[in-house]
């Protein structure tokens, strides 16, 4: 029975001591285990935080860029505003410029619309003082200025252009030969005649029948009949004109020296 209790005794004693052993054990193991705990926790807020760094990092070099862009942006503007700028003044010194020839212009046109209208009186004039060819077509023509003044479609550039074109149609007649037909009245019968016009130098007549002919005596604003002697020259003139015949001397009445001049 002492075996028995010595041995009881000597398991009790090993058993207190494995439980000395143990909780030593679970006592030292419990502030390890903490620590590994923090450390990791660490660990993950240092990476969390490098990934915020980075972030803000990446964030700041976008932003650096785009404020590079930025101000080379303003310095473009800057330098298409001034462009603009100089464009803008050159425009409002040109619109100055027209503004000023406007009014130019408008001091120009009161005084070209009365000169305008003198031409065609003095136009007026010379074709009723002049040789009668062409009278009916040559007084239409100047009707039609006339009316044209009053007309406000057409520009006074225009208008201008018009009153010169008649006056070197007026001109041209002084260097040109022509025939026409016309019918006038010869003692009071109306006949159709073939006018001869050798410039403004000889204006003839002779009728269809080659019975009646006479000339333009300008000195007293007549007409001269003239006899057969000239028949045959004013036929031949008349021909001549009309492209049917060789261009050739003939032998024509005309006005005296005095009424040439």
């Amino acid at each position: 029975m002492l075996k028995t209790m010595k041995k009881n005794k000597v398991l009790a004693i090993i058993a207190n001591a494995l439980l000395i052993v143990w909780g030593g054990t679970l006592m030292a193991a419990g502030p390890l285990d903490t620590s590994v705990t923090i450390e990791k926790a660490m660990n993950k807020a240092s990476v969390n935080t490098q990934l915020r760094v980075d972030k803000l990092a990446d964030q700041t070099s976008d932003m650096a860029q785009t404020y590079q862009v930025t101000l080379q942006s303003i310095d473009s503007l800057k330098a298409y505003n001034s462009s603009i700028e100089g464009f803008i003044r050159k425009q409002k010194a040109e619109m100055d410029s027209i503004q000023g020839q406007m009014d130019g212009i408008d001091g120009t046109e009161r005084a070209v619309i009365p000169m305008m209208e003198d031409m065609i009186e003095s136009l007026d004039q010379f074709v009723q003082l002049d040789m009668p060819f062409l009278k009916v077509e040559r007084e239409r023509r100047v009707n039609f200025l006339r009316e044209m003044m009053l007309s406000v479609n057409i520009s006074n550039s225009e208008k201008y252009r018009k009153i010169l074109e008649a006056y070197q149609i007026e001109n041209d007649y002084g260097s040109s030969v022509t025939s026409y037909e016309e019918k006038i009245t010869i003692g009071g019968v109306e006949k159709t005649v073939d006018f001869l016009r050798f410039g403004r130098v000889a204006l003839v007549y002779q009728s269809r029948d080659e019975e009646t002919r006479a000339y333009y005596d300008v000195s007293n604003r007549n007409w001269v009949a003239v006899g057969d002697e000239y028949r045959r020259t004013i036929r031949e003139g008349i021909k001549m004109a009309r492209g049917q015949s060789n261009l050739n001397l003939i032998h024509l009445p005309i006005s005296t020296a005095k009424a040439a001049r």
